[in-house]
């Protein structure tokens, strides 16, 4: 199945009640031949409106993100792990983030990027299965998908906007993940080499 096939099927989507408030699917911008996914939570009110996954505050911020450890749009895959709006501020259902993860699955079996940039808890703990772990506790380091593929969790911007954008205490750490992401995404690591463990 290919990526257009994918997003007709989520589209319309209506495996969890989170349909009910879509505007418009929101699927993804970016390269679907980059070698970096950038995965973030759910589609805010911006985005449930343009279609486009962050192009609101967190997306802004994202851009200046990115354009700090030198990576354009051409470089990068950006989705959700949820496709549907969800209003900002509430939590994520796990039966909403069970629903969608088989659309994100499939992105990224048809991408086979080299890096995933989770953002935020929800992402990382849906793709790496850790439940309890604080993301503070597990950013930093790069860890196993599949075969070749590595996942580097960080820090959503949505989180970093909420407390001071550039100015918030974790905003270098998520500088720090993204040069991590990208120096994997080179070839700097083995991508045969096992990454860390959660348990370390």
């Amino acid at each position: 199945m290919d990526l257009k096939s994918i997003e007709k099927i989520a589209s319309t989507c209506t495996l969890c009640d989170l349909h009910a408030g879509r505007n418009l699917p929101v699927f993804y911008k970016g390269n679907p031949q980059a070698d970096i996914i950038i995965c973030g939570m759910v589609p805010a009110d911006e985005e449930n409106n343009s279609g486009l996954p962050f192009v609101g505050k967190a997306g802004k911020l994202l851009d200046v993100i990115l354009n700090e450890v030198g990576l354009g749009l051409d470089c990068v895959y950006i989705t959700n792990l949820v496709k549907c709006y969800l209003a900002a501020g509430k939590p994520l259902k796990e039966e909403w983030v069970d629903s969608c993860l088989p659309y994100l699955i499939a992105q990224i079996g048809v991408i086979q990027p080299k890096v995933i940039i989770t953002l935020g808890k929800d992402a990382s703990g849906a793709l790496l299965e850790f439940r309890n772990k604080p993301l503070g506790k597990v950013r930093g380091k790069f860890y196993d998908y599949g075969y070749v593929t590595k996942i580097v969790p960080t820090y959503h911007p949505a989180y970093l906007v909420r407390y001071g954008g550039t100015s918030h205490r974790n905003y270098n750490d998520v500088i720090e993940d993204f040069l991590l992401a990208k120096r994997v995404a080179s070839g700097e690591f083995d991508p045969s080499g096992a990454g860390p463990s959660l348990e370390n």
